[in-house]
């Protein structure tokens, strides 16, 4: 099924005047009215008690905005595009550019618009950059990441410089974004969905993302660094007074706190083995289209809006606040109405705190909502239309936006430093900045006054923290500084204290002791700031301390907790530090050690963790876990032992044991290896012992062993299995499976006289005929051509397709259709389009129009279908609750809802926006409009099998696929010839076949069901 997530979305054409929109059948993802004027549209935003949204700026000045930045001087910076959502082609100049805005009236009308670079490319991230007064900035320009500067004070840009390249724009809504300058100098940004980027720059090394990630640069491109991985879209960053860094992520959650070297949730990602770093908030009920994120750390709103956090909703169109409350160091998000707009163009896609306190939104203003859901073409995305809006309070007890500094760079030194106490954290990160880019004499001096200046105030803390920060970035915050820093009276400095001190020890002489110390602090966050700064240098002695954190975290603390277990495995991945974990641990400093190793792939871990499971109990999940890591990443010596203790690991529990072959063999492919005789001997054994069992649970698994270790002398066992009608359906299936996988040109037989027994469940026949076409041989596609003129129409489509996926056998269909043996609307179904395509026959377009001619055209037979469908949905009586049941039973192993579920395709949390119109074209016809994310991986194996599915992951030598079931398929990468990608997604074509009509019904009903909510 489709999905419902977007970063900065929307787009493109102008469409038409207010109130004259063309008739045509409502489609929920395009908004039903007309653009209205910057007035008309500020009238339908609905905001608390007190707020008021003042208009900045709008086209003709602004197009769409996407992201926005303040500057040294107080001005805003928008990165604006005509050219989304496809990129201007070679050959022609792309016509996006950057605006700055300033001279902000009163109101908040930006009365002076000037372009600072044109001629870009779908620009996202931007950056003014401090010290340079407004002359120099970092842009996103596909692809790559540009240095622009205005060297001879124009205002206007004539020197661009790619400093980093390149970002992967194969998605468009999915490159990179959120530029942010940190407190410690580093530039952090987000990569987006589904593009691959290796990210290079002036100095050594580079970085390869796939797909979500956040990363950090430096500005002049002498060094960048992965920050965090996973999120499936982030699209927005923002830091709190503490040094935290929150993003913004699409289809995911709307809201991280995120933790260095961290790994998120994303499609089919595997974790680091440390299981996927703490979410601050679950069951969000807007839509999975967040884009931009400002934590509010200002005095204009009242007291009830601070400390929280802005996110824009582009799809529910609202600005959401969303409350934190705290347990030590771990923040939970709740959510709560703020600016809402029934103007349903409003499309929020970036917010930021301005140096006045008030809040700044980018508001893409568009008539379409998604990037897929709607096509890239359609004519309703506008081009043109962009806003600016400025959110203050003028209620009871306001005070009108303070004015900001007209200069940061031009100021005096002193005022600089006063800026440090202002409570306002974008006016006193302006401030840091600056100074930090200053080399005056006596600098230092003051610096260091500031920041030992032993008051108990508030804005005396934020005062000393952000003045370490500026004699960090000048090199010259030395030992006693950050001594006294570490001390200090205020939790808030001494975690500043700890984050300057994770940015100096890998390349410092300082010591550790600081952080260790910082372990002990009564403080969580000076607590989990330490146990970051020592996973930077890792160190035995680093051990004790973290272990003694470990055990002391609250219950509830997940954020602490994972930075100490982060920490922990980081002194483990030297391998001379596992020599020094001493002999004699106790129990729960042992199983801590476990707990990480498994996040250390090294033979030092494996061969600690196979001792550790002889000396302490473990079952299920966790001993699969241990055995897998010890069998993928254990030396000779280390796997020789594993046999022994595994087949003496409650040898009686037969589902047991299976649980233990499989693991050991997933790791042993993983590594690329096969297992020993004497391994093979002892899963032959216990796969037998399955197979005699009388419960059929334990049968199928021993048969799906059998399957997967190819174990050719159970052959016999499996085909009567497979071809007895009164073997249950689950047996027959696993076992059809399983003979094609030892060797399916040696099973034809089998498989065939399933595939033609017309009293066998069509489902099954469906299986032989993937299973056959997969095989990819003269004597299996023959099976397929003999079986096919008799089919019933739901087979033959499943023959046809496989048949399509070769040359040989698209040969031999269409020929059949043209002796009259097949129907020619064979060639209308997509699936076969599709791969006869992929086959590359001479004249194919011209042999498909002589064989189809007459025929009705296949979107004719799907609008019919859809027809029937609609009508029958409006007159059935429906229950949602059975609807709940059917998706758990049929989409579930694919698809989450309200976290619960596979998260193999996207989450259809929200999906019931769409409407019913969408939702029947997503489940009928799944092929019309695919993302490119999603669709079909088909891999081409040594000799001549095809396998084909949702390519999830890779997992050392091994690709992972997900089927049309949602079940894994592994495959190891030596085996593999060719890849491909097909213009098809993984969901079965014929889903409507596969449920009775009136559980269809249900299903649509329920899935209606799935709208945002607000908060």
């Amino acid at each position: 099924m489709r999905h419902a997530f977007l970063a900065f979305l929307l787009a493109a054409t102008s469409f038409a005047l207010p109130g004259h929109l063309p008739a045509q059948k409502h489609d929920p993802n395009v908004a039903p009215t007309g653009p209205r004027t910057p007035d008309d549209e500020k009238k339908c935003f609905e905001l608390p008690p007190g707020f008021e949204a003042q208009f900045v700026a709008s086209d003709p000045d602004v197009h769409k905005p996407i992201n926005i930045a303040f500057d040294d001087r107080g001005r805003l910076w928008v990165t604006t595009t005509v050219e989304y959502p496809y990129a201007a082609p070679p050959g022609r100049k792309p016509r996006d550019s950057l605006k700055v805005l300033e001279d902000f009236a009163p109101d908040g009308r930006a009365r002076k618009i000037t372009t600072f670079a044109d001629g870009l490319n779908i620009p996202i991230g931007v950056l003014p950059l401090p010290g340079t007064g407004g002359r120099e900035a970092l842009v996103h320009s596909i692809p790559n990441i540009l240095h622009l500067k205005d060297s001879k004070g124009t205002g206007k840009a004539d020197v661009r410089e790619a400093v980093y390249k390149s970002i992967g724009f194969a998605d468009t809504h999915g490159m990179t974004s959120a530029f942010t300058m940190g407190f410690d100098g580093w530039v952090y940004a987000c990569h987006g969905f589904h593009n691959t980027s290796t990210v290079k720059g002036k100095g050594p090394g580079s970085i390869t993302m796939q797909s979500g990630n956040t990363y950090r640069m430096k500005a002049d491109g002498s060094r960048l660094e992965q920050f965090t991985w996973g999120q499936v879209n982030p699209f927005g960053l923002t830091f709190d007074p503490l040094g935290n860094l929150y993003s913004a992520d699409c289809h995911s959650q709307p809201i991280y706190q995120l933790l260095r070297g961290g790994r998120y949730p994303s499609f089919g990602k595997p974790h680091d083995g440390l299981g996927f770093a703490p979410e601050m908030i679950t069951g969000y009920k807007g839509s999975t289209a967040i884009s931009g994120i400002a934590y509010y750390a200002a005095e204009q709103f009242p007291a009830a809006y601070r400390g929280h956090v802005f996110i824009g909703d582009v799809v529910t169109n609202e600005v959401v606040l969303f409350k934190l409350t705290w347990k030590g160091s771990t923040p939970t998000a709740t959510t709560h109405a703020f600016l809402r707009s029934t103007d349903k163009w409003f499309r929020p896609v970036d917010v930021k705190l301005g140096p006045d306190g008030a809040l700044y939104v980018a508001d893409f203003y568009n008539r379409i909502i998604g990037h897929y859901e709607v096509p890239l073409n359609h004519p309703g995305r506008d081009r043109e239309r962009g806003r600016i809006w400025r959110i203050v309070y003028t209620g009871k007890g306001a005070k009108a936006p303070p004015p900001a500094r007209k200069d940061w760079g031009k100021a005096r030194t002193d005022a600089l430093l006063a800026d440090l106490r202002d409570p306002n954290l974008t006016v006193r990160l302006l401030a840091t900045n600056e100074l930090a880019q200053r080399s005056e004499e006596g600098l230092t001096k003051k610096l260091r006054q500031v920041a030992l200046a032993d008051k108990k105030g508030e804005a005396d803390a934020w005062a000393r923290a952000h003045a370490a920060w500026a004699l960090q970035r000048h090199g010259t915050l030395d030992q006693p500084t950050l001594e006294a820093l570490a001390k200090d009276r205020s939790p808030l400095v001494r975690v500043h204290a700890q984050r300057a001190l994770a940015e100096m020890l890998p390349g410092s002489g300082q010591g550790a002791s600081l952080a260790i110390a910082g372990l002990k602090d009564a403080d969580a966050h000076v607590q989990r700031a330490a146990a970051d700064a020592l996973g930077r240098r890792p160190d035995a002695r680093h051990l004790r301390p973290l272990l003694d954190l470990r055990h002391a975290v609250p219950a509830g603390d997940t954020h602490l907790l994972h930075a100490v277990r982060m920490s922990l495995r980081e002194q483990l991945r030297p391998a001379e530090n596992w020599k020094k974990l001493g002999k004699g641990l106790a129990e729960k400093d042992a199983r801590a050690i476990a707990d990480v190793a498994l996040g250390v792939p090294s033979p030092e871990s494996a061969a600690y963790l196979l001792e550790h499971v002889r000396n302490y109990s473990y079952a299920g999940g966790p001993l699969r876990r241990f055995l897998h890591h010890v069998a993928r990443h254990g030396d000779r010596a280390t796997t020789a032992g594993l046999l022994d203790f595994a087949r003496n690991n409650r040898p009686d529990d037969l589902g047991h044991q299976a649980e233990l072959v499989r693991a050991i063999e997933r790791g042993t492919q993983e590594r690329g290896a096969a297992l020993d005789n004497a391994t093979r001997s002892w899963a032959v054994d216990v796969t037998g012992r399955l197979l005699g069992s009388k419960v059929d649970a334990e049968v199928r698994r021993g048969i799906e062993l059998t399957g997967v270790l190819k174990l050719e002398g159970q052959q016999a066992k499996l085909v009567a299995l497979a071809v007895a009608r009164a073997t249950p359906a689950g047996q027959r299936s696993a076992a059809l499976a399983a003979l094609a996988k030892i060797d399916a040109r040696r099973n034809t037989g089998a498989l065939g006289r399933v595939l033609a027994d017309a009293s066998s469940p069509i489902d099954l026949r469906e299986q032989c005929a993937r299973l056959l076409a997969e095989a990819n041989q003269a004597e299996t596609g023959a099976q397929l051509l003999a079986a096919l003129p008799s089919a019933p129409a739901r087979l033959q489509n499943t023959i046809a397709a496989g048949l399509a996926g070769s040359q040989e056998g698209a040969e031999k269909l269409l020929e059949l259709v043209a002796a009259g043996k097949a129907s020619a609307r064979l060639l209308q179904e997509r699936a076969v389009t599709v791969r006869l395509a992929s086959a590359k026959l001479p004249k194919l377009k011209e042999r498909l129009a002589k064989l189809t001619e007459g025929l009705p055209a296949a979107d004719a037979r799907m609008h019919a279908l859809l027809d029937v469908r609609r009508k029958g949905f409006a007159k059935a009586r429906t229950d949602v609750a059975i609807g709940a049941r059917v998706f758990e039973k049929n989409c579930a192993n694919c698809h989450q809802v309200s976290g619960k579920g596979a998260k193999v395709g996207p989450q259809l949390d929200g999906i019931g926006l769409r409407g019913l119109e969408r939702l029947l074209e997503d489940t009928l016809d799944p092929n019309r409009n695919v993302d490119q994310a999603f669709r079909t991986t088909s891999l081409v194996l040594k000799k001549g099998r095809t396998v084909s599915g949702l390519l999830l992951k890779e997992e050392g030598a091994v690709l992972v696929l997900a089927d049309l079931q949602g079940k894994e398929v592994r495959v190891a990468s030596k085996d593999v010839e060719e890849r491909s990608i097909l213009q098809m997604s993984p969901m079965p074509a014929n889903f409507a076949e596969q449920i009775a009509e009136a559980d269809f019904h249900h299903l649509m009903a329920y899935l209606l069901t799935l709208r945002p909510a607000g908060p």
